[in-house]
C-alpha cells in the first residue's frame, strides 16, 4: 500500500507539472491554437509532443494507481485477529499473522487466554469481552474498507462469537497457517487462504433451507454409531460429532472420552467412506482457487465453503429435530474459519422456515411450560429447531485428551450444563 500511495503522490506531480507545461503552450501560442480548432490543438505548432506525452502518460498512471489503491482497500481493508485459547496452549499463528500484517492496510485485535480447570468451563465473561471488543473495534472501524476475520478460538468460542457477530458487506474469513513462511517474498503466497463472507452474500440472502435429508447427495454424511434403546423422546442425552479431518473408523470417534459414554446416543457427522464393509470417516479438503501473483494467498471456493456449512448446520438440527428432548453435547474437529462461519450459520438459519421438515416431530411433553409448548408447535409447523441451540445444545472443548462442556452463551442454560457432568 506504500508503494502504491508513494506512486499516487509522484503521479500527481507530474500531471500537475506537465499538465501546467501542456496548458502554458497552448495560451502562449498564436491565436489558431484554440478550442474551437481542435484538430490543431494538440499538434506540435501549439504544443510540445514530448510534454503532452508525459502529461498523457502521467495521467493515465494517477488513474490506474486510484483504481489499484480502491481495489487494494476493498480487497484487504483491516485484519482482525480474534484469539480465545486455553492459557496452556500455544499460539501457533503469530509468525503467519505478522505476514498477514504486511499484506493489510490496518491490524485489530481481541483476544484472550482462559483456564480449564474444573468439569465444566464457564467462558462466558471471556467469550462476551471477546464478542464487545470485535464489535467495538468494527464499530471504529473504517466501512469503505473491506474486513478480514482470522480466527483462533476454540471451538466452543468460535460458535458463541460467530453466532453474535453482526458481518458487515466486504467481509471475508481467513484460515491463516500455523506455520508460514519464514521469509517475506514480494507478492508471493504467504499461504493463507481467504473466503468472501458476508451476511450479503447471495448464497445467505436468497437461500431457501431445506433439512439435512432432503439435500440431494450431500458431503456430510450423519452416522449413528449408538442407537436410541427405546422411543426418541426419550433420549435425553446425544453426543453429536462433526468431524472433518478424521481418518478413524466412526464407531471411534471420541470414543476415548468418557463423557461420550454417558449419552444415549452417539452420532458422527462428516464426509465417509467404506473400509472393509466399515464406516470410516474422510477427511475434507479445503477447495480452494488458482493462486493469483501478486495475492497474498488463494481464495476458497465460496460456493462449496457455503454448501459445506448449509450440510453442518443441517446436521444440528436434524438432530434437534430427531431428539427434542434431549441435551445435545456437540464436538467437532474443523478448519477454525469453519468453527466461526458455523456459529453465523445457525443464526441465520434459526429464524427461518425449513422446507421438508416432517410433521409432528416434536411433540409438547407433559409439565412443559407455555414457552416450550409454543417452540414445540412452531417447530411442527417448519420453524428451525436452530431457534432453540443454546437452550439444547453444549459445545464440548477438547484439550489434553479431556472433553469438558462450556458455557459460552448468555442463552444456556447453567443448571443444565452442570447437570451434564454430576450424573
Amino acid at each position: 500500500m506504500l508503494v502504491v500511495e508513494s506512486l499516487i503522490a509522484v503521479a500527481i506531480a507530474l500531471t500537475t507539472a506537465f499538465g501546467s507545461l501542456v496548458a502554458d503552450d497552448i495560451i502562449t501560442a498564436d491565436s489558431s491554437c484554440t478550442i474551437a480548432g481542435v484538430p490543431d490543438l494538440w499538434s506540435h505548432h501549439c504544443s510540445s509532443l514530448p510534454r503532452l506525452a508525459w502529461f498523457l502518460g502521467s495521467a493515465l498512471l494517477l488513474i490506474a494507481m486510484m483504481a489499484l489503491r480502491h481495489w487494494m482497500i476493498n480487497r484487504n481493508g483491516t485484519l482482525y485477529y480474534l484469539r480465545l485459547l486455553p492459557a496452556s496452549s500455544p499460539d501457533h499463528m503469530r509468525g503467519a499473522m505478522d505476514m498477514a500484517m504486511a499484506r493489510s492496510l490496518d491490524f485489530r485485535t481481541a483476544t484472550g487466554w482462559f483456564g480449564v480447570a474444573g468439569d465444566v468451563l464457564d467462558l462466558r465473561a471471556d467469550v462476551a469481552r471477546v464478542s464487545d471488543e470485535l464489535e467495538r473495534a468494527m464499530n471504529d472501524d473504517d466501512e469503505a474498507t473491506g474486513y478480514l476475520f482470522a480466527p483462533n478460538l476454540s471451538f466452543p468460542a468460535a460458535l458463541s462469537v460467530g453466532y453474535d457477530v453482526l458481518l458487515r458487506q466486504k467481509t471475508s474469513l481467513a484460515e491463516v497457517p500455523e506455520n508460514p513462511r519464514s521469509t517475506r517474498v514480494p507478492g508471493g503466497d504467504t499461504g493463507m487462504r481467504t473466503v468472501y463472507f458476508d451476511d450479503g452474500y447471495d448464497e445467505w440472502s436468497s437461500l431457501d433451507w431445506v433439512t439435512h435429508h432432503e439435500l440431494p447427495d450431500p458431503d456430510i454424511a450423519l452416522t449413528t454409531v449408538v442407537g436410541p434403546l427405546g422411543d426418541r423422546h426419550d433420549v435425553q442425552r446425544v453426543w453429536l460429532s462433526l468431524q472433518l479431518d478424521s481418518t478413524a473408523p466412526a464407531s471411534e470417534v471420541d470414543a476415548q472420552f468418557p463423557l461420550r459414554d454417558t449419552c444415549d446416543v452417539v452420532v458422527v457427522a462428516g464426509p465417509t467412506h467404506t473400509v472393509d464393509g466399515a464406516t470410516h470417516m474422510r477427511p475434507w479438503e479445503m477447495p480452494v482457487r488458482r493462486w493469483i501473483p501478486g495475492s497474498s494467498g488463494r481464495k476458497i471456493n465460496p460456493d462449496a465453503f457455503a454448501t459445506l456449512l448449509v450440510e453442518l448446520s443441517g446436521a444440528i438440527e436434524h438432530v434437534l429435530d430427531e431428539y427434542p428432548e434431549a441435551d445435545v453435547l456437540l464436538c467437532g474437529d474443523l478448519p477454525r474459519t469453519v468453527e466461526f462461519a458455523l456459529g453465523f450459520v445457525i443464526s441465520e438459519r434459526k429464524d427461518e422456515s425449513i422446507e421438508g421438515k416432517l410433521p409432528d416431530r416434536h411433540r409438547p411433553q407433559p409439565g412443559d411450560s407455555l414457552a416450550e409448548q409454543a417452540q414445540a408447535h412452531a417447530e411442527n409447523a417448519g420453524r428451525s429447531s436452530l431457534s432453540r441451540f443454546w437452550e439444547s445444545v453444549t459445545p464440548v472443548l477438547v484439550h489434553h485428551g479431556e472433553a469438558r462442556p462450556a458455557l459460552v452463551h448468555r442463552a444456556q442454560r447453567a443448571d443444565a450444563v452442570t447437570a451434564l457432568v454430576e450424573s
